[in-house]
């Protein structure tokens, strides 16, 4: 079986190092686990939609993992999809621009074990930007052409409970861009999605398609958003191939767990980009 580690929402920045540490010795774990490839499922930045200090500081954390990595982006790096989190960080092309100007792509796929692995960019799915079209037919080429188990990351889930969620919500990707993809996956033979954003580990199966939350490196959130979640910082190990798919959560001995909201002193901070300066150290 082929080996990838997912690594999720890990918050660098080269003005705001809170979690530089976690994603260091997250670095060390993975070099050490030697997997065939490493994706890392969005949110690398703290600003990245208005910084191109922070995505190019980004990139070059990248150069600590030594297998190969496939980044896809988050809201904390492109801007989210409307309505999002921050009305003045909404994902545009001057954004996305950005990231493509130092990562390459903000989509990906390769092969593995017998296995098609496919990554998107999220904050796409809702934007109304061309650039959503274009994805969208790059994604019906390779589903369409897919005759292998396929494994699909991103870096918003699909929904929190079930796929018939109304509510229009930043937590994860909302009701009519959910219902065009879902409608994509399900004539395809997609195993599982993983995807990162809530800063919690869950693994469920809903309608027969299994759906992997993968934990941050960074930082907890008070309450996760399912009560049945783990509020743990860790990675993602993933191993597919003919038997099929086998995840499991990876604790990284060293990750200082952050609280969020006492980061961010309790209400006195909205953004962690509204913080002083406190480089990485």
């Amino acid at each position: 079986m082929a080996r990838i580690i997912v690594i999720s929402d890990p918050h660098l920045s080269p003005t705001h190092g809170f979690f530089w540490d976690n994603w260091c010795r997250a670095c060390e774990m993975v070099n050490r686990l030697a997997p065939d490839a490493v994706i890392v499922t969005g949110d690398l930045c703290i600003n990245g939609p208005d910084s191109d200090a922070e995505v190019a500081f980004a990139r070059q954390a990248l150069g600590r993992l030594k297998p190969p990595v496939h980044a896809l982006p988050g809201n904390h790096d492109v801007g989210d999809e409307p309505p999002g989190q921050a009305a003045d960080q909404i994902v545009d092309a001057d954004r996305l621009r950005r990231w493509q100007s130092v990562f390459g792509s903000d989509r990906f796929a390769f092969d593995a074990d017998g296995w098609r692995v496919l990554g998107i960019n999220a904050q796409l799915l809702g934007s109304g930007l061309p650039q959503e079209d274009e994805q969208d037919a790059w994604l019906d080429g390779e589903l369409g052409a897919a005759a292998r188990p396929v494994l699909l990351a991103l870096h918003k889930p699909l929904f929190l409970q079930s796929a018939d969620e109304r509510e229009v919500t930043a937590r994860s990707i909302n009701p009519e861009p959910r219902a065009r993809l879902l409608r994509r996956l399900q004539g395809a033979p997609v195993r599982a999605v993983i995807s990162g954003h809530l800063h919690c580990h869950r693994d469920v199966v809903r309608d027969g398609l299994r759906h992997v939350w993968a934990p941050s490196t960074a930082f907890l959130v008070q309450e996760p958003v399912d009560a049945t979640a783990d509020n743990v910082l860790g990675i993602l190990s993933v191993e597919v191939g003919n038997d099929g798919v086998r995840v499991e959560l990876v604790d990284v001995p060293g990750l200082v767990p952050h609280d969020l909201a006492e980061l961010k002193g309790h209400g006195r901070y909205k953004y962690l980009r509204d913080m002083p300066v406190c480089p990485p150290a």
